[in-house]
């Protein structure tokens, strides 16, 4: 195979790594997921795919959202359902029992990886869109932007994060049918979210690995699903049985320490970022749109006719992700009017550094206009 314009020596004769463990989605995510994926970037870990089977039920929400106003944080917590903010893009994703995690953790620098989220998408989702019909029979597809659906009904969710050097492409396999009604009434849905979606509703829109292929599925069934996943998306690479280094681990604990607590949980919610901050005749105004690329929630605070604190939260997929933090800086002490805050975001969505894949400028003021338009004084 040939390789890319590096100057870096092929992988695709160098073993990978497969990983096959147990742990709840939400710890996952805030400490083992973050972990191996530094060890990859650092060049302590060959490449890794990492089959994770969940232990209990849980949520998380992506980096870019706030719980506040993606979950019902009274229903999660009186029904003991688990929590966490992670650190990569994407949606809230609520994960039951014996469903699972499958991670790619992958050098772009090897031929087979895309280097953009434009690319990376249709390609890994084809490819195990097509993976699961050839094992299991059913007619899985890929959905733009992120999703493997069959016949309308959601199976993969997916969130991807391409940085330095590295694209980690985190899957979440239905694999049990999941409490559709618990699930709904933790993840309230806005009415934006499915305006462009076959089915409305959670029960309709959600289906499973099981109940697609009328059959149980096990742990050796998954394992084998990922070995042939990873075969045609990756020109099939040596897959041997590893597990975690003692540095990985340690890398956990400290991701752990940083990501599991409330400072981290709610660092997208504006009573951590501007309440504090707000003075009488101080106003306040919010707007939702839906992208291809995903849900907007965009907050707009207001003082003396200029944007005092700009928020933009959602679903989508910026690279990098600190990119967000950038619009809502450049927002900051600009007129607040729509042509003002138009210029801004066009200056913004200028930059080569910038990807906001399926989000356009349009989408943006849609949400900004709505939060323009929404200003209420502070109470």
């Amino acid at each position: 195979a040939g390789t890319k314009d590096t100057g870096e020596e092929t992988m695709t004769d160098s073993p990978w790594r497969l990983i096959v463990d147990e742990n709840s989605y939400a710890d996952f995510s805030v400490s083992v997921s973050p972990a191996v994926e530094k060890a990859v970037v650092n060049g302590d870990a060959p490449p890794t795919i990492f089959l994770n089977v969940f232990d209990r039920d849980s949520i998380t929400i992506g980096v870019n959202e706030d719980p506040e106003q993606v979950l019902d944080l009274e229903f999660c917590r009186s029904n003991n359902i688990d929590f966490r903010r992670r650190v990569n893009g994407g949606g809230a994703i609520y994960t039951g029992t014996g469903s699972a995690f499958m991670v790619y953790y992958v050098p772009t620098s090897h031929p087979d990886v895309p280097e953009t989220t434009a690319e990376a998408f249709p390609k890994i989702l084809t490819a195990f869109a097509e993976t699961l019909t050839e094992r299991f029979g059913f007619p899985a597809e890929y959905r733009p932007l992120n999703d493997v659906q069959v016949e309308g009904r959601k199976l993969v969710p997916t969130s991807l994060k391409i940085e330095n050097g590295v694209m980690t492409f985190r899957f979440v396999v239905n694999v049990k049918e999941m409490n559709t009604e618990v699930a709904g009434a933790a993840m309230p849905m806005p009415p934006e979210k499915v305006q462009d979606k076959v089915h409305k509703d959670l029960q309709s829109r959600f289906t499973c690995l099981e109940r697609e292929a009328n059959r149980d599925i096990s742990t050796d069934d998954l394992e084998q699903m990922a070995r042939a996943a990873v075969a045609h998306a990756f020109s099939n690479p040596d897959l041997e049985f590893g597990e975690l280094t003692e540095a990985e681990r340690k890398y956990a604990e400290e991701f752990r320490a940083e990501y599991d607590n409330d400072g981290w949980l709610f660092g997208k919610s504006e009573r951590n970022r501007f309440r504090a901050d707000t003075q009488p005749g101080d106003t306040v105004g919010y707007g939702r749109e839906k992208a291809v690329g995903g849900m907007l929630w965009a907050t707009l605070a207001v003082r003396d006719g200029k944007v005092n604190h700009a928020i933009l939260n959602g679903d989508w997929h910026p690279r990098p992700i600190e990119s967000v933090g950038w619009l809502e800086d450049a927002l900051d002490g600009v007129e607040a009017t729509e042509g003002a805050i138009r210029e801004a975001v066009s200056s913004f969505m200028g930059r080569d550094e910038v990807e906001f894949a399926s989000v356009e400028i349009e989408n943006l003021m849609a949400a900004f206009g709505k939060a323009l338009a929404d200003q209420k004084t502070v109470g």
